[in-house]
């Protein structure tokens, strides 16, 4: 079974809830708001993918992958290579 779904849930309380494996139904994801409820069923190796999706935009929050130099960096620079000439 597949499907889409886009629930815009910003400025709203949400309960996240990971309800584990039973004998007939998978680990299930689910997070509520005022909006709706968004359940993910799916397997632990899925549940870690998505858990490791969620750290790394964290981390990349905190450490940009991409830094834009800054005039004092490209000042540096110049002024390095400037030493050397």
């Amino acid at each position: 079974m597949g499907a889409a779904m886009s629930l815009d849930i910003t400025g709203e309380r949400i309960e996240t809830v990971v309800q584990p494996k039973q004998t007939y139904t998978p680990t299930i994801l689910s997070v509520r708001a005022q909006s709706g409820t968004v359940e993910i069923h799916c397997n632990d190796e899925q549940l870690a993918e998505i858990e490791f999706a969620i750290r790394q935009h964290f981390e990349n929050m905190k450490y940009p992958e991409n830094l834009e130099p800054t005039v004092q960096d490209v000042d540096l620079e110049y002024s390095v290579k400037e030493e050397i000439a």
